[in-house]
């Protein structure tokens, strides 16, 4: 299973040490990619003496960073669909290497559920879906 986690929940797992992730960091079916979209946004919203620990925390749970460029049309397609411009970046990226799913707590992408190559989830939500 293919899982993108949004920036979000990286800033959360870091600064406040929130441990919901650890079930999904621990569980060998799942493997999580990172593009540089969600890099850039983590480290923006991080201080500065958390940022090691954000590329410490990449490395130590195996998270493949993705550096190939996304199709125009994708992004083209989710700019379609009214996302901002952040969002649409991310979405096609989802889209680009089939990611089952994207976990956020954006509320933009959380009441646009739909989308027909991936499923959206709250980080709660997919691990409801995990028991």
């Amino acid at each position: 299973m293919i899982v993108i986690l949004d920036a979000n929940e990286y800033i959360n797992y870091i600064s406040n040490k929130i441990l919901l992730l650890d079930r999904i960091l621990s569980d060998d079916k799942i493997l999580i990619y990172i593009n540089e979209t969600i890099t850039k946004e983590v480290i923006n919203n991080l201080s500065q003496s958390l940022i090691k620990d954000f590329y410490d925390f990449l490395l130590r749970n195996n998270i493949s960073v993705y550096y190939e460029k996304i199709p125009f049309h994708l992004l083209q397609k989710y700019k379609k669909l009214g996302l901002k411009k952040g969002d649409i970046a991310i979405a096609a990226f989802c889209e680009n290497i089939n990611a089952d799913y994207l976990i956020t707590e954006n509320r933009h992408f959380l009441k646009s559920k739909k989308f027909d190559k991936f499923k959206v989830l709250s980080l709660k939500e997919f691990l409801g879906k995990l028991k």
